[in-house]
């Protein structure tokens, strides 16, 4: 069975004996004779416990802490300052900083014994609870991703689809939103970017609202029928506005998904639909789902249109073709899109319509 290990921060040869003598039965253990040697050796070395002394020769224990709470993996390793001091305003120091207890020289074997069990034991148990946290959250990430999907293709069946439209769109979207990150890396967080892919999904939910006669003609909408079809971005915002109501702890989340929904056909010049909004006052998101929207519309066949080659697509999005023109998209998106032009081509030509 693996021992825990310890790491011992000690500059006296005697001290690291007796601390060795008491402990090498039941641990791994590691030494470094001052605070340098500590912070490199935590480099590589993740002890279960760090027992540290507090008068090292290049900087005091203290600093040692202080440190080494700023560095990736070291920020919940359990410490145990080893001193001769005396003064209570030393103790409360260091427990303010984030140490866990303190051991008095000479050592008690028993006591030292103890206290080292008792933290080693505290840790286990704090990383036994954050693994199943995250198994938790996973498992709620998963099954969030399930309904949503779900939601998705079921708005899509609608339309005679099969789930390739939604996942072009996730993976178009995915394209623009890894290369805005590149060019702009304040633009949004990385729970932003996982949402506006996730969510980009949801787009269309709102056709689960619109009449078959309509949904399904095989042929051109009369101007009436086109706005009816028009409507399907605010049944879609009004549907995952209800769901949001309904769990409380979906609500941000969901705010995403919301204007995607209900934005994604609204244009940069303030000419699109529902609502008119116009430049920044359209949602990021929608923004962005709108580019990859308008391409799958251009490369996928309809039952009155045959698809356009990617050349033809990007044509229109770049230089316009009076229906669609370049001022319709916010110029971050566009200009993402001109540089992934290579990028969507090859993803277009290898996702079956």
């Amino acid at each position: 069975m693996k021992k825990n290990s310890i790491l011992i921060v000690e500059d006296f040869k005697e001290n690291i004996d007796s601390l060795r003598a008491i402990l090498d039965p039941d641990y791994d253990v590691f030494v470094a004779v001052n605070g340098a040697g500590a912070i490199n050796l935590l480099k590589t070395t993740q002890p279960d416990l760090i027992l540290l002394d507090i008068g090292l020769p290049d900087m005091d224990g203290f600093d040692v802490l202080e440190r080494l709470r700023k560095m990736k993996g070291c920020e919940k390793i359990p410490v145990i300052f080893i001193t001769g001091e005396t003064d209570t305003y030393v103790e409360e120091y260091g427990l303010s900083l984030g140490a866990e207890d303190y051991i008095r020289k000479p050592y008690n074997p028993s006591v030292l014994l103890v206290k080292t069990r008792n933290s080693i034991e505290r840790k286990m148990t704090r990383d036994q609870l954050e693994m199943l946290v995250q198994q938790r959250t996973r498992e709620l990430f998963y099954s969030r991703e399930m309904i949503i999907m779900g939601m998705s293709f079921l708005a899509e069946r609608r339309d005679h689809g099969t789930g390739k439209h939604i996942k072009r769109i996730m993976q178009y979207t995915e394209l623009l939103v890894e290369q805005i990150s590149k060019t702009h890396p304040n633009l949004m967080s990385p729970k932003q970017r996982e949402e506006i892919i996730l969510y980009s999904s949801l787009h269309d939910v709102g056709k689960v609202g619109i009449p078959d006669s309509i949904l399904l003609k095989p042929a051109r909408l009369t101007n009436e029928e086109f706005e009816v079809i028009k409507t399907h971005t605010t049944v879609g915002a009004d549907v995952l506005k209800a769901t949001a109501e309904m769990y409380d702890e979906f609500r941000d989340q969901l705010k995403t998904a919301i204007e995607i929904a209900e934005c994604h056909h609204e244009k940069f010049d303030g000419s699109g639909y529902p609502n008119g909004y116009a430049g920044e006052d359209i949602p990021l998101a929608a923004r962005i789902v709108a580019l990859p929207d308008i391409y799958d519309a251009l490369t996928t066949r309809r039952e009155y249109k045959e698809a356009y080659l990617h050349d033809m697509a990007k044509d229109i999005i770049i230089n316009g073709d009076g229906r669609t023109m370049p001022e319709h998209f916010d110029p971050i998106v566009l200009e993402a899109f001109i540089e992934l032009q290579d990028e969507f081509r090859a993803l277009s030509d290898t996702i079956d319509q």
